[in-house]
Formats: C-alpha cells, structure tokens, sequence
C-alpha cells in the first residue's frame, strides 16, 4: 500500500485486516528506528505472509534510498532494521538561454525542470517569471545531484545560481556556518535575498489588470476603481502569503468571492480575491509565514475568468502593490564575513565560467541574441 495524507502505520495496517495486537507489536518495533510522526503521503509499505497467512515480514519504504524491514523472530517477537543505500553526490554546472520560456531553457539543457521551480521559489521577491522573463535572458546554476547505485537520483542543495536578464542581475548563494546555525541563500555581498514582501503571491502568472482608480469594471460596465493587481493564473494555482502575519478573514465577501485577509507588521494588511478554495485547516487567527500556500486561484464572485485579485492596505489606505518598496532580511552577521567570503568567493568564480548553451535557432529568426 502507500501512505495517503493525515496517515498513520496503525490506521493503514488495521484498515489490512491486521489484528490490533499484532499492528500495535509492529509500531513498537518500526518505532524505535524511525519516528512514526514523520509518516508522509507517497510512503509505501509492504506486508509479507506465509504460506498459511501468517505475517512473516513488513517492509515501510521512505524513500529509494531508505527502508525498513520489521521480521518476525524465533521467539514471535518483531524486531526492525535500517536499510539505507549509500548516495553519491556529485556537483554540476549548467547555464543556458531563455527562449520562450525558463521552463523551455532548462529542458534544452538536458536537466530535469523541476529546477524551474527552485528559480521560481528562490528569485521570488525579485522576479516575476512570467512577466520579467524574456527571450535572451541567461541563467547559470550550481547543484548537488545524487546518484544511487549509479543512477541519478534527485537534486541536492542548489550552490550558487545566477539570472541575467533586461530586470536585472540576481544571484543566490547557499551559506550554512559551519558552527551548525540554520543556513539561507544569500546575494554575492552578504545580503538576505529575502525580503519582506513577494514580487507576486502566486507562480506563474500574468499581470491581466493593474492598480487603476478609473477603471472601467468589464462585468458591471461602469467606472469603479481597480484598488489592487489582478493575476491571471489556471484555476487551482496555489497563492502565498505575501509576508508573515495573521489571518483576519476567510470566508465569501459579496463580488469578491472566496476571499482571505491578512494583517502584518507596520499597519499593512493583503487581501486575496476570487479563490477557489481556501488551504485547509486555514482559519482567523491563525498565523502565517511568508510563502505560505493560503489558497488556490478561482473565479468565485464578479469574475470573467480565473485570476487572484490582490491589494494591499497600509494604515488604511489602498497602495499600489506593484510600487511597495520591500526592505531585505537581516545580511550576514560579521562574524560570519571571512567564512562567507571563503564559502562564496570560489562559487562566485565557478558561475562566471559556465558556457551557456547557444540560443534557439528561433531567437536568431526574430533577430534577438543572449544577454552580454
């Protein structure tokens, strides 16, 4: 079987006919190696019987790489083991040029693109990929890959990473102290490349109506001011808390739809328009980190299509969101400075000597060439 969400071995094995007895034996034993609070959705277990029906062997798969087995012992009592293959882990190079699509670019290269999430998740308080991103623009990225019995297995932690286009020049820098102290991505100067509020609270979207106070409403036919951005996205696309702060509303609200608000530091407060759902268990009250998935794009109340309608109030007063001014996270302690230096200097170095692949034969059609 495998673990589906809000699962637990217990209510899984009782669920195979398992008597009680004998499933509570099992997680006594599966528990002393593995923390059964740590069970997830995807986790997959097998049930081994005998030739009469009787439970010989079980086997809780977390991963390829890492399993257990619990086996039945002479004396009836079940005892379990680790087994854990051993993962090499090698660090590649990779640049390339945007065509039509960072996606696009980065299946050109010939690695997986689940890496266009990294970027996306990564650039997200600089870039918005859908609406920065053009043909031309560079990228370059450093990565752990982990190979397992010789073959590629996934993606480790992302070293170093840099996107070169016509918004600008951004690079991210893994940094972890060696002293144990939690790490983050970090500018090539130091500077936290977390900032206190998102480039947008979505992925993958497209600016379909900006701020405007005289806008002309497509479904009411009137002029009616347009206090907040709307981002066209595919019904279901999760939406981020912008910043961390506290929800102050879920529910219907009139034209608005499925709406969320939420309160932050400083006298601001977001609001998030037109969802299809809310994420669940999320209620008022509750507190909320940036990025957080707080809801799914929709097109409840006054809508013509699926979107999120997002604004923003500061003591009261609606402001452009598209304007706000984000201040970045706290940069390096001083402390840190020599060993960040010696950490990211090399990196640094490494990512200016990766070759991008050429640009789509499409790109030279249109006249368009790679940034410098």
């Amino acid at each position: 079987g495998t673990m589906a969400d809000n699962d637990t071995v217990e209510r899984r094995w009782k669920a195979d006919g398992l008597p009680p007895a004998t499933v509570n034996a099992l997680a006594n034993a599966l528990g002393k190696l593995f923390d059964l609070r740590t069970v997830r959705a995807g986790h997959g277990y097998t049930l081994r019987f005998d030739a009469v029906d009787h439970l010989r062997a079980v086997e809780y798969r977390v991963s390829p790489a890492l399993a257990y087995h619990v086996t039945r012992e002479a004396n009836d009592a079940w005892k379990a083991t680790k087994d854990e293959k051993p993962i090499e882990t090698r660090t590649a190079e990779i640049g390339g040029v945007i065509g039509s699509s960072l996606y696009d670019a980065i299946k050109r290269t010939g690695e997986s693109t689940s890496l266009v999430g990294w970027f996306v998740d990564t650039f997200a308080w600089d870039i918005n990929f859908y609406t920065d991103s053009n043909a031309g623009d560079r990228f370059k990225i450093i990565v752990e890959k982990r190979y397992l019995g010789g073959k590629f297995y996934k993606y480790g932690r992302v070293l170093a990473a840099e996107y070169k286009g016509r918004t600008g020049t951004f690079r991210a820098f893994w940094f972890q102290p060696a002293d144990g102290t939690p790490g983050s991505y970090f500018t090539e100067h130091g500077e936290s490349i977390v900032k206190s509020l998102l480039k947008t609270p979505l992925k993958y979207v497209r600016v379909s109506s900006t701020f405007d106070r005289h806008r002309f409403h497509p479904i009411l036919h009137t002029e009616r001011a347009h206090l907040g951005v709307d981002y066209a996205a595919p019904t279901g696309t999760p939406v981020w808390a912008t910043a961390p702060g506290r929800v102050s509303f879920v529910g219907p609200r009139g034209g608005a739809g499925n709406a969320i608000i939420i309160d932050h530091a400083n006298a601001m407060s977001s609001t998030y328009m037109h969802l299809s759902k809310f994420a669940k268990g999320l209620h008022v009250g509750q507190e909320v980190r940036q990025k957080q998935v707080i809801g799914y794009v929709g097109m409840t109340g006054l809508a013509t299509g699926p979107h999120l309608h997002f604004s923003v109030r500061v003591n009261g007063a609606f402001v452009d969101p598209l304007k706000l001014k984000p201040a970045r996270e706290a940069p390096i302690a001083p402390k840190y400075r020599q060993e960040f230096a010696d950490a990211v200097g090399p990196r640094l170095q490494a990512l200016a000597a990766i070759q991008v692949t050429p640009p789509p034969d499409r790109l030279l059609a249109h006249g368009l060439s790679p940034m410098p």
